[in-house]
């Protein structure tokens, strides 16, 4: 089996009295893809807070890379589900992408020759070079993510995280960067929040379901039962055609 890369090990965590992770433990290894499922409100945002450093555990613990989690966070990309910026501040998406390269010793957006080919790398791969120049506030949902992507992915992260990433886009565009993440997936670990089982099962090597506790499945496994039991409702199965 490949390395662990996060391991987290009996977590749970409450906002004040309220529990809303009790008893999670989940090993992910290099170069997984991995869904993390689960109806509103059952701690997903919460569990990524907790695996990026934003949170601590109330029990538990979570180590990457065999360290204990804080100096590591600059191997992690992370795309929020709601963009950090306002809409209409006025920036361009080449400087957005370049906001990657931005660390606690960054000297006043002064960035590398290395650093600027690597955005020109990566905007390519995400087809978005040649919108670089247009301000975000003019993007499509799709593009805007392929941004926010792009953003995560220049610092050439070992593992990329995004929560919600196809939240506000199109199928077809949801398609497009599942495939891309898809890709990316064979040299870096990437997880991802979704509401969508049904979709993400045909492109990820494991599904964890979490409703305040955690189980985890390998996709094949998926039932539209065990879905059921997850979210407490009938849920339909949508079979996407790749």
């Amino acid at each position: 089996m490949t390395n662990v890369v996060i391991d987290i090990d009996d977590v749970s965590f409450n906002y004040g009295s309220v529990p809303v992770l009790e008893n999670i433990s989940l090993k992910i290894h290099e170069d997984e893809f991995i869904g993390i499922i689960g109806p509103n409100a059952s701690g997903k945002s919460t569990l990524l807070k907790l695996i990026l450093g934003l949170l601590e555990p109330d029990k538990g613990t979570i180590s990457k890379f065999n360290h204990d989690g804080k100096a590591q966070r600059n191997h992690i990309g992370y795309v929020p589900q709601h963009s950090t910026f306002s809409r209409d501040f006025p920036v361009t998406v080449g400087e957005v992408v370049m906001m990657g390269h931005i660390t606690a010793s960054s000297k006043f957006f002064r960035y590398s020759r290395k650093e600027i080919e690597l955005a020109k790398q990566v905007m390519q791969k995400l087809e978005i070079e040649e919108i670089e120049k247009r301000q975000v506030g003019e993007l499509s949902g799709g593009q805007l993510q392929r941004v926010l992507i792009a953003r995560a992915l220049v610092c050439q992260p070992e593992i990329l995280i995004l929560d919600e990433p196809t939240a506000n886009v199109d199928m077809r565009i949801e398609e497009d960067i599942f495939s891309l993440l898809k890709n990316y997936s064979e040299h870096m670990t990437i997880i991802v929040v979704s509401h969508d089982i049904a979709f993400i099962s045909g492109y990820v090597n494991r599904v964890a379901c979490l409703n305040r506790t955690l189980v985890c499945h390998n996709t094949e496994s998926i039932s539209g039962k065990m879905i059921e039991e997850l979210y407490d409702a009938p849920v339909k199965m949508i079979h996407h055609h790749h």
